[in-house]
């Protein structure tokens, strides 16, 4: 009863620190703790025990209570240094491989504290329990994590050494050294691994690995004593070697306060980083519902996201009127890096964003792409290297959609290079994706106005011409009747080459007057099924003869298969001679004449384009405007594209124009496909 009472306050003190650990884990949640705590549980049942020893142990072999009592006494203690081991592992958090790695160390070095408590004599349960603790564990480790790491080359040839030596011994019948060993390598070990997992300089931190270094070396010290000091060693007060477990137990409660200090601090930094981007965000926003150059602003959205988030490269694309995207803005990329984009991009069109379906989602409208989907994207890999890690992988890309509410993509915006891998999450890219929504909201706004004012632009100019085109009727008609009335009767030559002259243009009036009423006429249209491939064919044969006497080369590409549109076929004819003769005019004074007409698939859409060597054009931004035109006075009226325009629109399509590099021009035109359904239903 007296070793229980002198035990008794190390009993108390120790119960207190487990409910401590115990309390603490309300507010740390980590599996860590929870180790951390059954090894403090272990070390209480270990100094409880001990309270029942007897003072003086009986030479020979134990009885059964004796015996039970020192293995459990031992057991606890060799695994509660187990646990610490296995709570400071690289996978701690993985309950199946820490539970793994306690077998192989707990479960024999539980048969060896039996072993050594019932005084048994068998060297060859010792020598097999130490080849499965000390060789089986790190053949564990090393297959659990797959890689050999720096510190593996420290632990692992000290285990190798010290297992070697402690089978030597038990070869020898000195079992006790086995024990000695472990239990100092037990609890040393914890103290380098610690400053491993938390290399700060704190106090909880030296405190911790301080307090597992001398816990060790209580061990060999006092055996050391024990066997060459014993008048020092009697002297000495047991309670001095339990020291290094308060000190342990103390750091260990440091360490967690600081981490929730730590975490607390970063919480707040965090928020603060949050609400600047939400600000920023929210100042953008702003700006854009203002009506400011969307194009101008791009390169602030960059900056802003490189400055509130953790992607330090930014870059915006902008898909142009033929669909292929281009760099609107950028921010944390090099020059000569934003140079080879702008290049690639040349070649990057909005469609490939349909294809990002197959890539991994992280939010509602954000996307994770592996390094070889961001090679095929034409993306600019980031020189950054990172460590191996589940959340990013060198050569990643984030790509956010600009997506309207109308389900249109305008563009995208890519992201990399991140400065905390651990912070790509669906809540890190919402506020991305609220910005990059108003984005394209705004985009796809400035588009339906442009081509509001447009159509609205057509239409007053309609009602204007139809009527002065009325007006001009009548005088014109009586100004060619009489014109050709005098022609018969004028005999004169010179007279009579006036009068012809006269009424050329006078008929050249009326032609024109003629595209202004059907400018400005509303027809309706008769959509059926029609055969692009015959159209076009029926069209070049019109100005066969013309392209052969001004050595124009045409080449036609019809892709194979290619499915049928909904049109008119009369008005369509229309836009193809148009189209065919803007063509034709602009290789007039063109060192290399060519015309190439492409016909292809896409989704639910048939692309139709015109490409020429020719100039060009001026202003891309008046191109479908009426009355605009860049030819000489009198060849040109300035209505084709207009007419074009508003036909392609009736009929539910698209069309733009871009010039080529380093010169040329093409128009592209977009038409539904023939769907018998949607075609019944419209008639």
């Amino acid at each position: 009863m007296g070793s229980f009472l002198e035990k008794l306050p190390s009993i108390v003190l120790l119960a207190a620190l487990a409910g401590i650990f115990v309390s603490l884990r309300r507010y740390v949640k980590s599996p860590r703790l929870t180790l951390w705590i059954t090894a403090w549980v272990l070390i209480s049942i270990h100094v409880l025990v001990q309270g029942f020893e007897p003072k003086d142990l009986p030479a020979g072999t134990p009885g059964f209570r004796l015996g039970t009592i020192l293995a459990i006494d031992s057991g606890a203690l060799v695994l509660s240094a187990m646990f610490f081991i296995a709570s400071l592992s690289t996978f701690y958090d993985d309950k199946k491989r820490t539970f793994g790695l306690l077998c192989f160390n707990g479960a024999p070095f539980i048969v060896y504290s039996m072993a050594a408590a019932f005084n048994l004599r068998w060297p060859a349960l010792y020598i097999a329990c130490l080849i499965i603790a000390y060789f089986g564990a790190p053949i564990f480790i090393l297959l659990a994590r797959r890689k050999i790491h720096k510190e593996n080359l420290f632990w692992l040839p000290m285990c190798v050494v010290v297992g070697s030596w402690a089978m030597y011994e038990a070869w020898r019948g000195n079992y006790d050294f086995g024990f000695t060993a472990t239990l100092t390598l037990g609890f040393a070990l914890p103290g380098m691994l610690f400053w491993r997992r938390y290399p700060r300089w704190s106090p909880g931190v030296i405190t911790s690995v301080g307090g597992f270094i001398l816990w060790g070396a209580v061990f060999p010290v006092s055996t050391l004593l024990d066997k060459f000091l014993p008048l020092i060693s009697g002297r000495i007060n047991p309670e001095l070697w339990n020291t290094p477990k308060y000190l342990v137990a103390i750091g260990l409660v440091l360490a967690l306060l600081e981490e929730k200090s730590a975490v607390l601090e970063s919480s707040r930094e965090r928020e603060h980083k949050v609400n600047e981007q939400i600000q920023k965000f929210a100042r953008i926003t702003s700006r854009l519902l203002t009506g400011e150059e969307v194009n101008s602003l791009c390169i602030d959205i960059a900056h802003a996201i490189t400055d509130t988030s953790t992607f330090g490269r930014v870059v915006i694309l902008l898909a142009g009127d033929d669909r292929i995207l281009f760099v609107s803005g950028s921010s944390g990329l090099e020059e000569q890096d934003e140079a080879e984009l702008k290049q690639r991009c040349k070649q990057w069109k909005i469609d490939g964003l349909q294809e990002l379906d197959r890539a991994h989602k992280l939010g509602q409208n954000s996307f994770l792409l592996t390094p070889e989907q961001a090679e095929q994207s034409n993306c600019i890999r980031s020189r950054h290297e990172y460590p191996p890690n589940p959340y990013w992988t060198s050569g990643n890309e984030v790509i956010v959609p600009l997506q309207s509410t109308r389900g249109t993509h305008v563009g995208c915006i890519s992201l990399d290079e991140p400065v905390d891998v651990t912070r790509i999450t669906a809540e890190e890219m919402s506020k991305i994706e609220l910005l990059a929504r108003d984005l394209a909201v705004t985009i796809d706004n400035t588009t339906l106005h442009r081509q509001l004012m447009r159509s609205e632009k057509l239409a007053a100019i309609g009602q204007l011409v139809a009527g002065v085109a009325h007006e001009l009727n009548n005088p014109l008609a009586s100004i060619v009747g009489y014109s050709e009335l005098l022609s018969d009767e004028v005999t004169a030559d010179s007279s009579r080459r006036k009068l012809e002259k006269l009424l050329r243009e006078a008929q050249r009036m009326k032609r024109i007057i003629e595209n202004l009423l059907r400018f400005a006429r509303q027809n309706h249209i008769e959509k059926k099924s029609a055969d692009l491939k015959g159209l076009l064919q029926e069209v070049v044969s019109l100005r066969e003869y013309h392209l052969r006497n001004h050595d124009i080369a045409i080449q036609i590409d019809i892709e194979h298969n290619l499915p049928s549109v909904a049109l008119d076929e009369d008005q369509f004819k229309q836009i193809l001679l148009n189209l065919l003769n803007n063509s034709i005019d602009a290789l007039e004074h063109a060192s290399r004449k060519r015309i190439h007409i492409e016909a292809s698939h896409m989704g639910d859409r048939v692309l139709l384009r015109f490409d020429d060597t020719g100039p060009g054009f001026a202003n891309l931004n008046r191109v479908f405007d009426p009355f605009f035109t860049t030819k000489p006075v009198g060849k040109g009226t300035g209505l084709g594209l207009s007419i074009c325009y508003g036909i392609v629109k009736e009929h539910g399509g698209d069309i733009y124009a871009v010039n080529k590099e380093p010169n040329g021009a093409r128009i592209v035109l977009e038409l539904p496909v023939y769907s018998p359904m949607a075609s019944s239903a419209a008639s």
